[in-house]
């Protein structure tokens, strides 16, 4: 049976393939991408683990989107790869791990960054970097510029697994992107590429996945799914534009805590269209939080209306009482959907009359995801918080953008 000992008089954890070279690699920004199972989070662990041992009284950082996450994922393979001399701190939910050396590796979240963010770290390690927007990956470069200083270099690493096609991790310059296999995993293959027992009853798993979970979890594709909702989406909808180009501004809202909540701001120009500037895409957030967002966005940029489920009277309410301008939306699925498809197509001007920045990688994730339940005139209920947000802002606003 395979099995982890990190000892140095004991190495028998084999890195192969691009779960190698990741784990080698110095290039300041490294991400190691690829389907389900391969051993990328393993890959990971073992390599801040080593740094951690070599580096005396270096600073890391595991990192995920949600710190409440982290227990039951990363840090299970993280306490299967330490020696037994690693003194770990904060019970329950685990706060650091310390090394008789003087290392430390924190654990963290984005929601709730704490005293992992605090100061300069040699390596930080973002488990599913897929999850976190651009702004949150940018935020820990400036946490790893080499200030730290207790290692001959430092890295912003992280291990994904692929996303929609135009996500930012493929298209972002400065980061290296790495591809691991299923052949890359020891637990599923022999040196010699003989399944091991455990591979076959995971490589059946991954293959009777279907649609876009087989492209992304088995084939390792960054793909838009098949049967998407919004086929029309393109790259003619992921553009940039100035805060000077709209009229008037508003907020696009659902409800979530296990969840999402979502919040996004979306501007309106002199000729009706509307552009998704920025999006709050959070789990784990408290109402008064996502309120809190929603009233400084409201004030920053005088939104004359903020969308919301109307089946959330509490947020609704909550908002109100924080004068920000909440409408309750209704209308009927399709047609909200419908609605949504008309905007995105290009016009007769060359143009759509809905785009998306960039940075939104959450809404162009969903976009390039919703997909429709097979045989019925309905989308599955994934991968749809900001879908739902975006309908129930154009079935609110409707007034303002249909075209005569």
């Amino acid at each position: 049976m395979y099995t982890i000992k990190s000892t140095h008089d004991n190495p028998s954890y084999q890195a192969r393939g691009a779960c190698q070279e990741f784990i080698y690699s110095r290039e300041h920004e490294t991400i190691l991408s690829g389907p389900s199972e391969t051993g990328k989070t393993l890959a990971a662990c073992w390599k801040i683990h080593t740094l951690a041992t070599k580096y005396h009284g270096s600073q890391i950082a595991i990192v995920r989107k949600v710190a409440a996450d982290l227990q039951g994922t990363v840090l299970q393979t993280f306490d299967k790869v330490i020696n037994p001399d690693v003194r770990i701190y904060g019970g329950e939910r685990v706060e650091k791990y310390i090394y008789p050396n003087g290392s430390v590796i924190w654990t963290g979240g984005m929601d709730h960054p704490g005293k992992v963010l605090s100061g300069e770290r040699d390596v930080i390690y973002v488990c599913q970097a897929e999850q976190l927007a651009l702004d949150d990956w940018e935020t820990l470069t400036i946490r790893t510029t080499g200030r730290a200083a207790n290692m001959p270099y430092s890295q912003l690493i992280g291990d994904c697994n692929p996303g929609g096609s135009r996500h930012w991790i493929r298209t972002r310059g400065s980061l290296k992107l790495l591809r691991s296999k299923h052949t890359d995993n020891p637990t599923l293959y022999d040196e010699d590429g003989t399944l091991t027992e455990r591979g076959k009853r995971t490589m059946e798993a991954l293959k009777s996945l279907t649609g876009v979970r087989y492209q992304r979890l088995y084939l390792g594709e960054w793909a838009t799914a098949e049967g998407a909702v919004y086929d029309q989406f393109g790259q003619h909808n992921v553009i940039t534009r100035p805060e000077t180009d709209f009229q008037s501004f508003g907020l696009a809202c659902d409800e979530g805590y296990t969840n999402p909540a979502v919040i996004l701001l979306v501007g309106r120009d002199s000729d009706g269209r509307l552009h998704i500037l920025k999006e709050y895409y959070e789990r784990g957030k408290l109402q008064s939080e996502v309120v809190l967002q929603a009233k400084a966005w409201t004030d920053l940029h005088g939104c004359n209306t903020a969308a919301v489920d109307a089946a959330a009277a509490g947020l609704i309410a909550d908002m109100r009482n924080n004068g920000i301008p909440a409408r309750p939306a209704k209308g009927r699925v399709l047609d909200g959907i419908h609605a949504v498809q008309d905007l995105l197509k290009i016009q007769d001007d060359g143009k759509p009359r809905l785009t998306v920045d960039p940075s939104c990688v959450n809404v162009i994730n969903e976009f390039e995801s919703y997909v429709w339940r097979p045989e019925k005139d309905e989308p599955i209920k994934e991968n749809d918080h900001a879908m739902d947000a975006i309908r129930y802002y154009v079935d609110l606003t409707a007034h303002q953008w249909v075209m005569s």
